[in-house]
């Protein structure tokens, strides 16, 4: 079965823009699915300013953006195995990410094959400075001293580079997610949120690391 995240992080061309036929609010579909449905999202508010910058040209074709969306609640008649049982809020749009429309196959260039991974966007020269920074901080601290053999203006670069990829352009984890352990976190029937630890011993029970008690081996999700 599909696993439900509660929040969603992801870029996608919007597709289509219109008023909602009964309400006032907006409805906007974009070329991305949840995980395990057949059908491209379509969105809903009724916020028009939170969308303004979004349009639709002349040929059909609308911009590449940031979405953030968040789990709602639970559709009539459907029973929550799928993520498109649930009704999803949009939490955030970000204009500052659009990104050119993708280009019509007679638009490619000679010998691009439309199936291709778009190019990397430039860095943010702000965040890749600010890198550079921290490199050079961690460096001089002793924290991520130089290593025998290396020349320290290449270390510098190296350092940049991981922290830029590796943790400013980093996607951001849903809600309730488990650093420690690196893996998501489930809610229990209770509430809680946790996610199971691996045994220490054959005949040892189930245990779990339960938001806000990280370092505990909890044997009962529903323990306070």
């Amino acid at each position: 079965m599909t696993t439900i995240q509660d929040q969603y992080q992801f870029a996608a061309e919007v597709k289509t823009k219109s008023k909602q036929q009964n309400r006032d609010g907006w409805a906007m579909t974009v070329d991305w699915k949840l995980p395990g449905s057949k059908f491209d999202l379509t969105l809903y508010g009724q916020d028009w300013e939170m969308v303004e910058n979004v349009s639709i040209d002349e040929r059909g074709q609308g911009p590449t953006c940031g979405f953030i969306i968040e789990r709602g609640n639970l559709k009539t008649g459907k029973n929550g195995l799928y993520s498109s049982d649930f009704f999803w809020n949009m939490v955030s749009i970000d204009p500052g990410v659009i990104a050119p429309p993708k280009p019509k196959p007679d638009e490619l260039p000679p010998g691009r094959d439309p199936n291709d991974k778009p190019p990397d966007l430039p860095p943010n020269p702000a965040a890749l400075g600010a890198c550079h920074n921290h490199a050079v901080e961690f460096i001089a601290a002793g924290i991520l001293p130089v290593p025998m053999g290396r020349e320290l203006i290449g270390w510098i670069h190296e350092l940049r580079d991981r922290f830029y990829r590796e943790i400013n352009q980093a996607p951001v984890m849903p809600l309730h997610y488990c650093y420690e352990h690196d893996q998501e976190r489930r809610k229990s029937k209770t509430g809680k949120w946790g996610h199971i630890l691996p045994k220490q011993a054959d005949d040892e029970e189930d245990a779990y690391c339960v938001e806000h008690r990280e370092g505990w081996r909890v044997f009962d999700a529903s323990q306070r």
